[in-house]
């Protein structure tokens, strides 16, 4: 009797992961990249010359992915200037559509072994993937209420509920997101919802990506049933194939600790430096009673702004831990404002602040 054949070894499916170039993108993203490693995936991590500059110069990245055989980091440019501040997102998106869709497009085409998925959380240069034929999968790393509320823009505008008229009351209810309809204001909507224009360039870019998602293969959400439940089945109706994986966090960390490598979840995937002399500074305070303040990595205040969320937080008595980045001062115009004075000699004995924290 003749033995049936041997099958062909099973082929690793490899997968490219292509962040938006930004902290809050990257960042988790790099999560998601370390929990397919464990899982034995090959994985490819797709970050811009600047970031990827930055991430090495600040974190054990490198050292940390180095422990999967099938994990590599690859970058390409931005194409922007060296001396440019990347705090304009629209700055960073439009570079990218404009010079760098080649470099991409070399990419699907030259890495090996070849490119089975890609998983990426912004619709910039997917579009190359659909000629080759590569299933792509967004992962939206908002919240589900937050992406569902971005995915409602177009209703919205139709409904006449924006643009948000002047000074009209920020407490009216938007009934164009449905799940949202008793209790969503204008207040909760984001800063690129209340421009008059609706031309807005940051206003189209967030619609038109957000209601492109479900062209992609499936969805991912940093986010879990019992959370977002009603939000989630809305989502649904539009991506069927919507899958919720975290909180990524936690995840990684239970993943890690049953293959005794829970010493790699401490490490950072900054792109700036930490100071982590205010962790010092916290355990020497009563517990919950620090306010801790950011403004993110890319949100920028005018020096008359930044006052006065300082004078509340002054007034209000309170401890507090506050994040200021450098490049976040500007002045009216635009342009970068020196730190002010008068924070620099604040009540050190209740207030601390770092340029950025762990």
């Amino acid at each position: 009797m003749v033995p049936p054949p041997t099958p062909p070894p099973a082929i690793t499916p490899h997968v490219l992961i292509y962040p938006f170039p930004a902290q809050g993108h990257v960042s988790p993203m790099l999560k998601l990249a370390e929990l397919l490693s464990l899982a034995g995936l090959n994985i490819t991590f797709l970050n811009t010359e600047h970031n990827h500059e930055r991430l090495t110069r600040f974190t054990d990245v490198e050292a940390r992915f180095a422990k999967y055989p099938g994990f590599h980091f690859t970058t390409m440019p931005d194409c922007l200037p060296v001396d440019h501040p990347r705090t304009s997102l629209i700055d960073v998106l439009e570079s990218l559509q404009l010079n760098s869709k080649p470099i991409f497009k070399q990419l699907l085409v030259e890495t090996r072994p070849p490119i089975n998925c890609i998983i990426g959380d912004g619709g910039f240069h997917l579009d190359i993937a659909i000629e080759p034929g590569i299933p792509i999968i967004r992962f939206r790393t908002v919240s589900a209420s937050c992406f569902w509320t971005y995915f409602c823009v177009p209703d919205m505008i139709e409904a006449c509920e924006l643009p948000i008229k002047g000074k009209e009351d920020m407490d009216r209810i938007i009934t164009k997101v449905p799940g949202m309809e008793t209790f969503l204001r204008c207040r909760d909507l984001p800063s690129f919802c209340r421009v008059s224009d609706m031309t807005d360039p940051h206003l189209l870019m967030m619609m038109n990506e957000t209601r492109q998602t479900p062209q992609a293969q499936a969805l991912i959400l940093n986010t879990f049933e019992d959370l977002e439940a009603p939000i989630l089945s809305q989502i649904r109706n539009h991506c069927p194939k919507t899958y919720t994986i975290g909180p990524l966090h936690e995840l990684l960390k239970t993943k890690l600790i049953n293959v005794k490598m829970q010493e790699s979840y401490q490490s950072s995937n900054s792109l700036r430096e930490v100071d982590r002399s205010c962790i010092t500074w916290l355990d020497t305070q009563p517990s919950q009673s620090v306010i801790y303040i950011s403004f993110g990595s890319v949100a920028v205040l005018t020096r008359e702004q930044l006052m006065e969320f300082w004078h509340g937080i002054v007034n209000s008595k309170k401890r507090f831990l506050w994040v200021i980045r450098p490049d976040s001062v500007t002045t009216k115009d635009g342009d970068a404002e020196n730190f002010p004075e008068e924070l620099e000699e604040g009540p050190k004995q209740r207030g601390y602040i770092v340029k950025w924290a762990p």
